[in-house]
């Protein structure tokens, strides 16, 4: 039976105002909309902890298959200092050949291999020619450095999961790792592929006393370790709102 818009009215004006329907109407508007936005954040940091966990797995089976190769880490040929070349010689050596690279920009910083962020606290930030930087088939972005002394030797990654699309913003879809191919002060480290911050634990990680922490006040680069610290999760305490800035 079909009942119109004006029987509606009518037979709710036996008990209520015309205003008041206004009223109702407009409440559930209000509760479906804070309702999707909710649902599409939800979203969001699924997709992004499931990115994430994709680049984490990639990046420790690219050293897995290079090790079969190779040998150990710990005997290839490290770079002594930091230079322009020196990331993009080694990175060449034992990575390239296991990565399913669209783009290689090596150590370049100029057009599409420019790469401009920011971080939690709206900061613009760019990579050096130090950092060697590609993109992969599925679209994400890799830079990575090699850094060493004579008690270290480490390589740091940047990834942002969804390449040069939005947001551009560390915490938000870009985040820090390390690989330790050698560390006197913590052997444990050494052969693995490990969020930056990973040490700490879930309050120092969002405290305040960090210029790395995960926390609005701070740039983000310990995010990963945060996300990781909560069985791969983005929970509460986590500043997902505020890393909304977006890079033109």
């Amino acid at each position: 039976m079909h009942i119109s818009l004006k029987q509606i009215i009518t037979g709710y004006k036996q008990g209520n105002t015309v205003s008041e329907l206004l009223l109702t109407i407009l409440i559930a508007g209000v509760v479906f909309v804070i309702g999707m936005g909710t649902f599409i954040a939800d979203t969001n940091k699924t997709q992004t902890v499931s990115r994430l966990q994709k680049m984490y797995s990639t990046i420790s089976q690219v050293f897995l298959y290079s090790s079969v190769k190779n040998g150990p880490p710990v005997n290839w040929d490290f770079p002594d200092k930091l230079s322009d070349k020196a990331s993009t010689s080694f990175f060449e050596e034992y990575l390239r050949p296991s990565f399913s690279i669209l783009r290689d920009c090596k150590n370049s910083t100029k057009e599409q291999c420019n790469y401009v962020f920011k971080d939690l606290t709206g900061t613009e930030k760019s990579l050096n020619s130090t950092w060697t930087r590609f993109f992969l088939s599925d679209g994400a972005f890799i830079a990575l450095q090699t850094m060493s002394n004579d008690k270290y030797k480490v390589v740091y990654f940047y990834v942002d999961v969804n390449g040069k699309k939005r947001l551009n913003v560390v915490g938000r879809d870009i985040f820090l790792f390390e690989y330790w191919i050698q560390n006197e002060e913590h052997p444990e480290y050494v052969g693995k592929l490990l969020p930056y911050g990973h040490q700490y634990s879930r309050d120092d990680l969002i405290s305040d006393n960090n210029e790395n922490n995960c926390n609005s006040k701070k740039n983000g680069n310990y995010c990963g370790a945060l996300i990781m610290n909560d069985s791969w999760q983005i929970i509460n305490g986590y500043p997902w709102a505020h890393a909304r800035y977006v890079v033109k």
